[in-house]
């Protein structure tokens, strides 16, 4: 960074980026909107690049202004933790730990990575965040978000320079209502041949699964129906209509929720999650936690035993 840059200038091109609105970064720092817009053109200036396009009444940051964003999110931050470091103690008000997480991810789920969070550190507060991966991505990318948890790994096409760490994997299962559970025990998997199934929308990471699956098997299941979101798919399987996939590791809250029981294990098949992340030096220190209790083979075989002796 240059040592003439105005640092009041990147302050309010930060402050309006992290609001993606000039208008609420106006109100933050007491100044009129076009006193704000013209600081930021002096900063574009000044890089010779164009930071932000405005796009209605919100803002888009250009790639050039994601970079700068992160830069000055980073300076910022470690900025604001300088009078806690003379003091030679921690900030007394943690800051919040920001999580987005892919429509995908069945809920059960998320909640397990979370919660020893909250458990470990009470005065930690969480803020989720449900959104299309594509979006929670590019929230990443500025520092919105410190986390997002996923269904797969980040995709290598994206502008994003993430980094994806499995945390958490699990066997699948298929399972219906009792009576129809019934039916489809006898000759599993065979017996999906033209059985009734609701699963999940094309393209995604279960759907291709399940298609190599049922392709592997030369099994055509009659589709009800698709779905987005996995909640929506099991309270239509509880219906009894249809049979669905779920994950085995959350097999209880399944089976005590939608009252199903599992008709057979998806062999060959399993979910893994992710934990995305961009690097940067004030890391949460909650991730780091969700890091350093990864253990993905250990708790996808520890759940398809336990799940099994059932």
């Amino acid at each position: 960074m240059s040592a003439s840059l105005n640092h009041n200038h990147l302050y309010y091109f930060w402050l309006a980026a992290k609001h993606r609105n000039l208008s609420r970064a106006a109100r933050e720092l007491g100044l009129s909107q076009p006193t704000v817009s013209a600081q930021i053109r002096s900063l574009e200036g000044q890089l010779k690049t164009t930071l932000l396009i405005r796009s209605g009444r919100a803002i888009e940051l250009t790639e050039a202004g994601m970079i700068v964003f992160r830069h000055a999110d980073e300076m910022f931050q470690i900025s604001s933790e300088i009078p806690d470091a003379l003091g030679g103690r921690q900030s007394r008000r943690p800051r919040p730990l920001h999580v987005g997480t892919s429509d995908f991810v069945p809920k059960p789920i998320i909640r397990r990575i979370l919660e020893p969070l909250l458990k470990a550190d009470p005065e930690l507060r969480l803020v989720c965040r449900e959104w299309r991966i594509d979006a929670l991505l590019a929230e990443l990318a500025i520092f919105q978000l410190d986390l997002v948890i996923a269904e797969r790994p980040h995709p290598d096409t994206s502008n994003v320079r993430a980094v994806s760490h499995p945390i958490m994997e699990t066997p699948l299962a298929v399972y219906a209502t009792r009576a129809l559970a019934g039916q489809l025990r006898r000759g599993f998997p065979q017996s999906l041949h033209g059985a009734p199934m609701y699963l999940p929308v094309s393209g995604t990471t279960l759907r291709e699964s399940m298609d190599r699956w049922f392709e592997s098997l030369k099994i055509e299941p009659r589709i009800l129906g698709e779905f987005e979101d996995r909640e929506l798919l099991k309270s239509f399987g509880g219906g009894g209509l249809g049979a669905f996939p779920a994950a085995a590791l959350i097999e209880d809250e399944v089976k005590a929720q939608f009252r199903v029981e599992r008709v057979g294990w998806i062999k060959g098949v399993r979910e893994t999650y992710y934990a995305i992340t961009v690097r940067r030096r004030a890391m949460h220190p909650a991730v780091n936690r969700v890091l350093a209790a990864a253990e993905p083979a250990e708790t996808g075989t520890t759940a398809r035993r336990a799940v099994a002796k059932r």
